[in-house]
């Protein structure tokens, strides 16, 4: 199995990001100046830095292909491809290139991939759905009838070890349609003790 390398890329917009994405392949993927860190194939993590507004992003893809010498209109560069894996976070960092939600809603918080099964209530309406992405301040809920952007939720979420499922509100940040990765972002509401309690969850997963 191919090794996992690092790379960089810094851009100062949102619209400089958007601006880096390509939509060849199945998934599309991110041009990036510079050498190539790999060989092709490789799977590489990106560590996306965008300075205004200030965020931050982690995605993983593979190394798809490399320009070795600059040109009069083109750099040196590499493109490296979005991966199914991780879904979420390329449906996050486009959202925000595209300023398609609003800054606030993608915050420089660790997330951390997850299978946790969680009862989401919307109008008094019940449905049983699983969480795949998690962080301190929001989630991917995976669902192939995603709620509406702007609607308010509570999520019960059913943790690992834990006698007592972890109450949330938060309302629909963004959403995806693409089938068995459809879903929606959902932010959720200021909460420290609940805040407290996914950061623990968290620290511990990623053990």
């Amino acid at each position: 199995m191919a090794a996992l390398i690092e790379t960089e890329l810094k851009v100062g917009s949102p619209a400089e990001l958007a601006e880096r994405y390509y939509p060849n392949g199945r998934l599309g993927g991110l041009s990036v100046e510079g050498r190539a860190p790999g060989v092709l194939g490789q799977l590489v993590l990106v560590k996306v830095e965008v300075e205004r507004p200030a965020r931050q992003f982690v995605v993983r893809g593979q190394l798809a292909w490399a320009r070795h010498k600059a040109s009069l209109n083109q750099p040196m560069g590499f493109g490296v491809d979005f991966v199914p894996e991780d879904d979420a976070t390329r449906v996050r960092l486009l959202a925000f290139a595209r300023q398609e939600v609003s800054s606030d809603a993608v915050r420089v918080e660790r997330r951390q991939q997850v299978e946790l099964k969680v009862k989401l209530v919307h109008e008094g309406e019940q449905r049983k759905e699983m969480v795949a992405d998690l962080s301190a301040g929001g989630a991917f809920v995976r669902s192939w009838n995603p709620l509406p952007v702007g609607a308010k939720v509570q999520l019960s979420l059913r943790l690992p070890l834990s006698l007592l499922p972890l109450e949330l509100k938060g309302l629909v940040a963004w959403v995806k349609l693409a089938g068995d990765s459809s879903g929606m972002g959902v932010e959720f509401e200021r909460d420290e003790g609940a805040r407290a309690k996914i950061e623990k969850l968290l620290h511990r997963l990623s053990k």
